[in-house]
């Protein structure tokens, strides 16, 4: 038996959450005013930020599942929610909604331990 968690996230949040990634690997956004993000439902999941400058150009800079999905966990990291470490980390789309989806590892119950009476000898 496996256990399931998963974090669901606004727009506001997918969009902070990629410009805090990108700046942290010094990936340069394009300057300008944020549009609505646009998700590829792929597969793979692509994220894609379009950006309008002041002459109305849009660039776009766009974002592979596996940063995505780095970018929420550091994106909870940050705001000191637990995410437990050794849980698979995967992205999906769920309701139209970014959702960091986590499985934990098989839990596996200690042995039990018996209590024996000490054996007397005569």
């Amino acid at each position: 038996m496996r256990e399931m968690r998963a974090i669901s996230f606004t727009d506001r949040e997918l969009t902070s959450a990629l410009v805090q990634f990108a700046g942290r690997l010094r990936r340069q956004l394009p300057s300008g005013t944020l549009e609505d993000t646009r998700i590829d439902l792929g597969p793979p999941v692509r994220i894609t930020l379009p950006v309008r400058d002041d002459y109305g150009e849009v660039r776009s800079i766009s974002f592979e599942e596996t940063e995505v999905a780095a970018a929420l966990v550091q994106f909870c990291m940050d705001r000191k929610v637990r995410l437990p470490a050794r849980g698979e980390k995967v992205l999906k789309i769920i309701a139209g909604q970014p959702t960091l989806v986590i499985w934990l590892p098989d839990v596996v119950p200690p042995p039990r331990k018996t209590l024996q009476r000490p054996v007397r000898r005569p």
